[in-house]
């Protein structure tokens, strides 16, 4: 269980970090640049391994019906989102490296229709897959508890995993300086209700997280996603000058 969730861990740090790195951007193999390979051939097969090891490990324990759902039906769901991910990928892989060679000119169509794919449209399909992957992990294993109470030792490895994970999504999904540019707002949004959702099952059922190292990785990873946010909205606020303070609570409570 803790190798899937350092795997899972590992792999979304270092693809934030490579991502971010101009020598594997300068690296060119076949006119492709080698950060792009890494995304599309090495980290999503080391990601797809991590969740192989959770899910053994969680369908490896003795079933409590406490959540009334079928696990064929909650995996074929995920395999669906699995599957949306990588072609959300694949879709940023293709855009990206056309990017490179397409360049703008005038009211270039190529390059408008080509952004959309390199823009939002891959990255909202990749995140959004992604977040629902792991809050379908998350509600598997409600009904899979464990035997015996995690340690404490147990419990902060995991924590450390996901505030890494959590800290590296927030570097990736949040670039813009303003609430309310790229993909803030609503990412931001989805993060809280499934967040809230999990915790809400935790509480209405009387559940103990000791027993759900899972849900404590997830949990953790929303959390750390959620107020790396908010510290940095609260951040940038306190540098703007009183009119673009102004502007910016408009478009933070506008819908």
């Amino acid at each position: 269980m803790l190798t899937g969730i350092l795997l899972i861990s590992l792999v979304v740090f270092i693809a934030v970090v490579s991502y971010r790195r101009p020598r594997l951007e300068e690296r060119v193999i076949k006119n492709i640049p080698l950060v792009d390979w890494l995304n599309i051939l090495v980290f999503p097969i080391v990601f797809y391994y991590g969740l192989i090891l959770i899910v053994r490990n969680i369908m490896s324990r003795p079933r409590i019906s406490i959540l009334d759902f079928e696990d064929v039906s909650l995996l074929a769901v995920g395999i669906l989102f699995l599957i949306y991910g990588f072609v959300g990928l694949s879709v940023h892989f293709v855009g990206k490296v056309l990017s490179r060679y397409i360049k703008s000119s005038g009211n270039s169509k190529i390059y408008a229709i080509n952004e959309v794919f390199h823009g939002k449209l891959s990255h909202y399909i990749v995140f959004v897959c992604t977040y629902m992957l792991v809050f379908i992990l998350a509600l598997l294993e409600i009904n899979y508890p464990l035997i015996h109470r995690l340690s404490f030792v147990y419990v902060s490895a995991i924590t450390v995993c996901a505030v890494f994970g959590g800290f590296s999504g927030a570097k990736s999904i949040f670039f813009t300086s303003g609430w309310f540019g790229g993909y803030n707002k609503p990412l931001f949004s989805i993060t809280a209700v499934l967040l809230l959702v999990l915790m809400s099952i935790f509480r209405s059922d009387g559940l103990n997280l000791s027993y759900y190292p899972v849900n404590i990785f997830v949990m953790t990873l929303m959390f750390t996603i959620v107020w790396t946010f908010l510290i940095r909205q609260f951040l940038i606020f306190s540098k703007l000058s009183r009119k673009r303070r102004l502007q910016f609570l408009s478009k933070l409570l506008s819908v």
